[in-house]
This record gives C-alpha cells, structure tokens and sequence, in this order.
C-alpha cells in the first residue's frame, strides 16, 4: 500500500486531486503542467465550529437546570454566527413578549387629556371600548403591543374627529399621522414579537382590540383621502371580526356577554363603514348583517349612546344587497351585471317610505329617552342621523333620475320622491332648518370627513336640481326661497375647513350655472351669501 502525501503541489491542491507529494507529481507531469510546491500555510485557527460547540457547553454548564431548547436568548446563538461570536446581542433587536420597545413622544397625560374629548365625540357614534376601558389601556400601553396599538389609534382618531379646522398640510394633520404611524408600527410588531417568542409563525392573535384598531386607523385615513390604505385597514379589522364570529359560542352556550355586546356593535360600525365606502369610493361590499340583528341589550352603555347607534344601523339596514347592486350598476353601467331585481318606480318609493318610517321611528324614540328622565340622544347624534337620511334620500333620489323614472308633477297618490325637483323642494329646506337649530357647527364638523362628505353631496345635488326648468305655476318669491336655501347650505358648508379646494371649485361653478339660469334673482343681495 502506498504511503499518502502529506503535501500536494499546487496545481493539484487548485483542482482538488489526490497528489503523490513528489516533483514532478504524476497528475501534473500527465498533463504536461509545471510542478510546484509553495511553502507550507501557517496552522489554521480552530474551526469556527468547534468555538460555537466549546460556547454552548460552557453555557450549558452554567445553566445545569435548563433545557437547550428553554431559552430565547440561545436561539440567536444556535442560528447565527455572528450571534454566537458576538453573545452581547442588544436587547430591543429581539422582541420578548408582549411590552412595546419602540420610542414615544407622547407621555401619559396626553391620552388622558384626549379622554374627555372621545366620551363626547368618538364614543356616541364608536360605542366599543367605554373612556374608563381606553384609561386601562393607556396604563398598560408600555406593557402591551396591543394596548400601545389601540391607545395610539384612539388619539389619532379623537383627534380627527374632535378637531373640526385642521387641513392636510397642517400641523393636526401631522400628529394624526404621527400617531397612525405609531399603532401600525406596534400593531404589526405584536405579530413579530409572538414570532420571535415562538421560533415560529404561530397563529394570527385575533381580538376585538385589534379589529377596533383597525376600524379607527380606516377612519382617520379616509379623512386624509388615503382609499387604499383606509380600505385595506377596513378589510383587516372586516376579516378579524369574521374569524370572531365563528367562535361566538362555546360547547356550554354563549361565551362572556360584555365581549358578545362589544362584539356586535364593532361588527355593526364596520357594517356601516363599509357601505359608505362603497357608495362614496366604490369598493366591494362583503359583509352581512348579523343573523342575531341589533347589538343585544348592554347596561354597561350609556341609554343615549346605545338608542343612537341602533338608530344609525338601521339606517344603514335600508342601504340593503339590492340597493347596493343597483348604485353599483349606475356608476359603473358597464362593469356591474344588471341586478336581478328592476329598478322600478315601486322600489323607489318603498325606500323612500322606509326613510319616513325611520325619521318618524327616530322622533319617537327620543321622546321615550326624555320620558323616562333619561339622557335624550346628544345634539352630535342627531346631526348625525338627520343629514344621513337625507343622504340616503338623495342617494335613492338619483337612482329614479338614472332610470328616467322622476316626474316634475308627480301623481297624487305617488311619493314626493318621484318629483324631479324634491331636493330642492325638502331637502334643502329640512337641512336648513336643521342647521339654524344646532347650538354649535361642531356638531356637524366633528363626525369628521364623512358627514361632510354627505353635506358636499346633498349641495350639488340641490344645485343640479335648481338648474332644471322651474316647475309650472312656480313664483318669484318660491325661487328666491330655494336659492337662499342653497346658498345658505353653500355658506354652512364653506365654513369647514376640511371641504377641500377642488370640492369648493365644483359647488362654485354650480353657482355659476345658476347665476346664468335665474337671472331675476340678486345672488349678491341674498343673505349670508359668500359670492
């Protein structure tokens, strides 16, 4: 048996063959190579290997009573090198738990001062977490991924809502995304820290907590015109909530009553949210009204804040599969199958009488409130119901208008609905007359972008009207009354700031229209005019 090399020339050691370790080698004097040999490489350091083995077992012997597969801290040292050769790993670089480690600026008191604020404005109409529940939050923000998330999109949307002058551009605009900024960052490390605490990726954590963070974050950025990402947050909390309502009950019947309750009414704002971003922006609608209906009956919650939100689902209840279908239809003739169901002059007017009823409905339920002593539903509430239904009022009024279904003397024993000019004949009137009512404008600024968004789409809407003929046997005097309606409602809108540029461009060249249409009416001289 041959004796092995204990050295191999240079040509072989390149191209990895057995070399014979004499000169010339037979590998390279076959291939007619030059034969060398270099001096012999200094002593190799031990193997990196070796040094991660030789530190685990000193470690192990420091740590006789815990397991290898026990510690988090080991596993940066068992998956890395760099890990391993450096064992003073920061600790923020690897998430422990559920506590928060990313910087703030905002101290405690901040919240705190913002709870007053949300009892008044974002609880009557977000009736999910009570201010004493989002205080408890506040104190265990630093400890929780999940309560900084939820804390951080409660000031951005109290904020947002609360604060009826901020444009933008502006300093509110800034905080508000600050703050946004702030809950995504901690909602999506909660996911990072469980797979940090697991060495896997477990299980999505879903909580009514997290859907609700959600809901707020799709609120401020519908306020900031951002769509896709509002409908995408929206859709995140949607799917939460759907995955909740599968596990509602348990083997031994329903599972806590507060959480079911708390539940139901989240589900039913997403409900709403969702179909007003369908009509406004034309997203896809998938969610359904809840089998159990209304959110069950909740002592924990003020009468006032549960009677209103019920009113306003209900609302919404009338914006059923059928109406959606047909909007969808009219925006977009040629994307959307036609709905089964025509579109028919009957359908019109059950909806339209569906709005009476629930007016009618709405009238009577607050007079129950005031006859039990109780808190009748605040002067926010009620701005909030009453330009909705006129929303929806128009919104089914312009559906008859895309079918050629209005007339301008309608039928004795037809709904006023079907009259080509009911906007202008009760709408604007009935706004007005709610305007002039309200102690304060903050009760129609502070339900942020949305409601606005609905005052913007009643005014053109009454303008486009006033642009038509005027109606037989129509005065003077009537046509001057339903242009100072108008202009009135132009001048109430115009004092938000939040009504952007190119909306206020839009309703003024409606006002030019009109200009050239009545021209024995004294734009200048109406009262409140801002032309």
């Amino acid at each position: 048996m041959t004796s092995r090399a204990t050295r191999a020339c240079d040509g072989c050691r390149f191209r990895k063959v057995r070399c014979n370790g004499v000169k010339p080698c037979s590998q390279c004097q076959h291939l007619n190579l030059a034969c060398d040999f270099t001096l012999a490489p200094t002593k190799r350091k031990p193997a990196v290997r070796g040094r991660l083995v030789a530190q685990l077992r000193d470690k192990a012997k420091s740590n006789p009573n815990q397991s290898p597969s026990g510690s988090l801290a080991l596993a940066p040292s068992v998956t890395s090198i760099h890990g391993i050769m450096n064992p003073t790993i920061p600790e923020s670089s690897v998430p422990k738990g559920p506590a928060p480690r990313h910087p703030s600026h905002y101290p405690k008191d901040f919240f705190i001062n913002l709870i007053p604020d949300y009892k008044d404005v974002v609880y009557p109409v977000n009736p999910v977490y009570s201010p004493d529940e989002i205080r408890m939050a506040i104190d265990n923000m630093h400890r929780s991924y999940e309560d900084a998330a939820l804390v951080y999109a409660f000031g951005a949307v109290t904020i947002d809502l609360s604060q009826t002058s901020w444009t933008l551009h502006g300093d509110i605009a800034a905080q508000i995304t600050d703050l946004v900024r702030l809950s995504l960052a901690s909602h999506r490390q909660l996911d990072i820290a469980e797979v940090a605490t697991d060495r896997a990726l477990s299980e999505l954590k879903v909580t009514i907590k997290r859907a609700l963070t959600c809901v707020w974050i799709e609120i401020t950025q519908m306020s900031f015109k951002r769509t896709r990402r509002s409908f995408t947050m929206l859709r995140e909390g949607i799917s939460m909530l759907q995955i909740m309502n599968l596990s509602l009950y348990t083997a031994d019947g329903l599972t806590d009553k507060k959480d079911i309750c708390r539940f139901q009414r989240l589900y039913w704002e997403a409900f709403i949210h969702e179909r007003f971003g369908t009509i406004v922006v034309g997203h896809p609608c998938i969610m359904q009204p809840l089998d159990t209906g209304l959110p069950f009956p909740d002592p924990t919650i003020p009468p006032y804040v549960e009677v209103g939100f019920n009113r306003l689902i209900r609302l919404f209840l009338i914006m059923d599969s059928t109406f959606l279908a047909h909007w969808a239809a009219q925006q977009h003739p040629n994307k959307h199958q036609t709905p089964s169901m025509p579109l028919t002059a009957h359908w019109i007017e059950s909806k339209q009488a569906e709005l009476d009823r629930d007016e009618a409905d709405a009238a009577e339920a607050s007079q129950q409130l005031r006859g039990c002593g109780g808190q009748d539903i605040t002067e926010l509430q009620v701005a909030d119901l009453f330009v909705t239904r006129l929303w929806l009022r128009t919104l089914v009024w312009q559906l008859a208008l895309s079918q050629g279904l209005l007339r301008s003397v309608p039928a004795q024993n037809t709904h006023e609905g079907l009259s080509l000019h009911f906007p202008a004949q009760r709408l604007s009137m009935q706004l007005r007359t709610l305007v002039s009512r309200l102690k304060s404008d903050a009760s129609v600024g502070t339900h942020g972008i949305g409601i606005l968004q609905k005052l913007f789409e009643i005014t053109t809407t009454i303008a486009d009207v006033l642009a038509l003929p005027q109606g037989a046997g129509q005065s003077q005097l009537e046509a001057n009354a339903r242009m100072e309606d108008f202009i009135f409602l132009v001048k109430f809108l115009f004092s938000f700031e939040r009504i952007q540029k190119e909306q206020r461009n839009y309703v003024r060249e409606k006002v030019e229209v009109l200009r050239s249409v009545y021209t024995d009416v004294n734009f200048e001289g109406l009262a409140g005019s801002p032309f």
